[in-house]
């Protein structure tokens, strides 16, 4: 019943499909299987939309607070910045010359755009969830810090190279790497300006998201 209810908005579908079609196209036609690891992000970013999802079809004002929720709640939190890393990509462009840079331009942007917009409504869902048992104002300060959690899991995935997943199978590594990075001077204003610009570009494309009732 509970999947049967599960509906992903048009607006991802779409974008999705064209991601999916592009990377497909460009195998083909450049026989080239580079960006073959982009459909691997896309899935990640869908996990956290799908639990937030599953989430607001079952959560009201007497389960916030219940163990699976909260439970669920964690393990969102900690795939959630696999829906904006997918932004991150971009790094790659004109990497691989054996492909038009304008095709991946076209394939990157649309495969951030789909992830981007899966993370965008998954935020929304859990904003309307704590808005069950927190104030309007508490609500904005947590989905704040979600968001900082978010960028800094972001700058984790892109120059540290760790995983949503390390968090279970290698947690000693991710703890020491962490630590290593923010007790390295040299690293600090790196961490803070990545993590400072990817949580304005989030804030911002959420507010934006909010703002134009795509949702």
């Amino acid at each position: 019943m509970i999947i049967r209810k599960f509906k992903i908005p048009n607006s991802i579908l779409y974008l999705l499909g064209l991601a999916v079609l592009l990377n497909i196209l460009r195998i083909v036609l450049f026989g080239n299987t580079s960006f073959i690891y982009i459909l691997w992000n896309i899935l990640l970013a869908f996990v956290p939309f799908f639990i937030s999802s599953i989430l607001i079809l079952n959560t009201n004002k007497s389960n916030i607070i219940k163990p699976v929720f909260i439970f669920s709640f964690i393990l969102w939190l900690i795939f959630l910045p696999n829906a904006p890393y997918v932004i991150t990509d971009f790094i790659h462009l004109g990497r691989i010359h054996a492909v038009p840079v304008m095709y991946d331009i076209f394939l990157l942007f649309t495969s951030a755009a789909a992830a981007l917009l899966m993370g965008l409504y998954s935020l929304s869902h859990m904003e309307k969830m704590l808005l069950l048992k927190f104030s309007k104002k508490v609500t904005n300060i947590l989905i704040a810090i979600i968001i900082l959690f978010t960028s800094f899991g972001m700058y984790l995935g892109r120059f540290l190279r760790f995983n949503s997943w390390d968090l279970f199978i290698s947690h000693n590594s991710l703890a020491f790497g962490i630590w290593n990075a923010l007790s390295n001077p040299n690293n600090l204003m790196n961490i803070y300006s990545y993590t400072i610009l990817f949580f304005i570009f989030i804030y911002v494309s959420y507010i934006s998201f909010k703002e134009g009732g795509i949702h």
